[in-house]
């Protein structure tokens, strides 16, 4: 009568949840990187010739490349939940998948950032500040 007893090698499995994390975090970002460039590759073309910006297409991009940058500690946190739950099974899988999405978010923040930005913005950003005589 009393509490139960448990062995402590049945109930606890270190590395399970972290795999199952691993896993999970490693799919989801991997899924929201392929969505992004998805994106930008539907998008971006065409408002790269094209010489006036709208308000919306700006926001989007901007978006899209916020998106590349919040992937990055994504990818880092499945990596380190998938080195921690050791090399076997789906913590491997989650290494995988969270390798893959730090290579996506890493080379659509690279684009985001070296894209030419020339006549984005408000109109004001563009006045010129040399007084009329």
């Amino acid at each position: 009568m009393g509490a139960p007893e448990f062995d402590a090698e049945e109930t606890t499995r270190p590395g399970r949840g972290l795999a199952i994390a691993a896993r999970a975090i490693g799919a989801s970002g991997l899924t929201l990187a392929v969505a992004t460039w998805a994106a930008w590759l539907v998008v971006r073309p065409p408002i790269v010739t094209a010489w006036a910006y709208s308000w919306v297409t700006q926001a989007f991009v901007l978006v899209l490349g916020a998106l590349w940058f919040a992937l990055l500690p994504i990818g880092v946190l499945g990596l380190v939940f998938g080195v921690s739950a050791g090399s076997r099974g789906p913590g491997r899988a989650g290494v995988t998948l969270a390798v893959l999405t730090l290579l996506l978010a890493f080379s659509g923040a690279a684009v985001f950032a070296t894209t030419s930005w020339r006549h984005v913005g408000p109109p004001v950003a563009y006045f010129d500040t040399q007084t009329a005589r």
